[in-house]
């Protein structure tokens, strides 16, 4: 249960990830409070929290990634670059 760094870490052991194979994306602190620790990047899923301009201007700040809309999100992991 977030924010326990457990689930992080137990899916890097299964799957042999490093921190940089994954991204947490998540539109609450508590899940920065999990990833951050093990160095695993988290992506802020601001549609979750479009009321809340308090929370939108401090994850924005202390998340690697932003994304406004889901499908930016998408456009993020699927895109060719």
């Amino acid at each position: 249960r977030k924010p326990n760094p457990f689930p992080l870490e137990d899916i890097m052991r299964r799957f042999d990830l490093k921190p940089e194979d994954m991204l947490v994306v998540d539109d609450m602190k508590l899940a920065w409070m999990m990833a951050h620790p093990l160095n695993v990047p988290i992506a802020f899923a601001a549609w979750g929290k479009p009321d809340f301009p308090e929370l939108q201007q401090e994850m924005r700040s202390i998340c690697d990634y932003a994304f406004d809309w889901a499908s930016d999100l998408e456009m993020f992991l699927f895109e060719e670059v």
